[in-house]
């Protein structure tokens, strides 16, 4: 499988009379960010079978806005709750086991779920320590068999070099 994960871009700040991290929007700035790396993204040729974002809103905000760009073989956005980031990365390498080893696939979420995830993949044992900046995106070639997901990190692109390939 290939798999590619996206952290979402930049979003509010949280206030005291903010509703909560659930709520968090996108900024302006977040937007136009994301949709230079998205253009980068589709620059790049990376054609994925899924996008798959967390429920929460800046999360799909930023699928969103992928979707646009990114040659998909679907124009919609699946939910999983497994990418919430409170929720421990083994539910989320179980939900990936599931997936067609064959496929291309890209995950929108939230850190520090996200890197937990990465370092969970690519060392098994999770003690490979990431730094995924928020439009970061990370591919990750994988194998699964027998209900387990192992992979090799082929590359970790920041936002500032992805913004560098919008043009």
């Amino acid at each position: 499988m290939e798999l590619y994960i996206l952290r979402h871009g930049k979003a509010q700040e949280h206030t005291q009379n903010f509703a909560g991290d659930s709520k968090r929007e996108l900024t302006e700035v977040g937007k136009k960010e994301l949709c230079c790396i998205a253009k980068a993204i589709k620059n790049l040729e990376i054609d994925v079978d899924d996008i798959i974002s967390s429920p929460l809103i800046r999360a799909k905000q930023t699928a969103e806005i992928i979707i646009k760009h990114v040659k998909s073989k679907k124009k919609s956005i699946k939910i999983w709750n497994e990418l919430k980031p409170e929720i421990d990365t083994e539910k989320t390498v179980k939900k990936l086991t599931t997936l067609k080893p064959d496929s291309s696939i890209m995950l929108v979420g939230h850190e520090p779920h996200l890197t937990d995830l990465i370092s969970k993949i690519i060392s098994n044992d999770g003690t490979v320590d990431i730094s995924l900046k928020k439009g970061g995106l990370v591919h990750i070639i994988c194998n699964i068999a027998k209900g387990k997901i192992s992979g090799s990190l082929r590359s970790i692109m920041t936002p500032k070099q992805l913004k560098k390939l919008c043009r």
